[in-house]
């Protein structure tokens, strides 16, 4: 069975995008896989510093805030990855984003850059555009990672549980 794990980019810990993670999770649990949820909202999680200290040592990021240790550590148990955010101004929250962009001192640890993950994307927006988090979660191809579904909009929770159950 899989062991996911749910990265949470939504401000709103009650909103349309919580309610699609619910029925994700619940579903893919049932069906047997480990499931595991980080809520970014309330994790200490600084911005990317873009000092590439962690590219030229492979030793980790140089900030040490406790948010990003429990991601990474979630990073290397998991073997699949749900990225859940509302669109906000085009693209993943900032929360989310701060994330992505320091999952980059995981990947420049000893034996990360190649790992193989399988990956979700899912997301809500009032205006229906998903254009650019689309692209923005398509980076994901580069690193050799398999895409396994997207549930877009609100009120697909029937959907959401589809795709929980599917993975194995």
């Amino acid at each position: 069975m899989a062991k996911i794990i749910v990265f949470n980019g939504a401000p709103r810990k009650n909103g349309a995008t919580a309610s699609l993670i619910q029925a994700f999770t619940e579903s893919a649990a049932n069906s047997g896989n480990e499931v595991r949820e980080a809520y970014i909202q309330g994790m200490n999680i600084q911005n990317y510093l873009g000092c590439d200290v962690c590219m030229k040592t492979h030793k980790g990021c140089v900030q040490k805030d406790e948010g990003m240790a429990k991601i990474y550590e979630d990073l290397t148990w998991c073997d699949t990855i749900v990225f859940a955010s509302p669109v906000h101004f085009a693209y993943m929250t900032a929360q989310l984003r701060a994330v992505v962009d320091r999952m980059w001192a995981w990947f420049n640890l000893p034996g990360n850059f190649g790992a193989k993950r399988k990956t979700v994307l899912i997301s809500t927006s009032r205006g229906g555009d998903y254009t650019a988090i689309l692209q923005q979660y398509g980076m994901y191809a580069m690193l050799g990672w398999e895409d396994i579904g997207h549930i877009l909009g609100a009120g697909k929770e029937n959907e959401a549980k589809a795709l929980g159950a599917s993975i194995k």
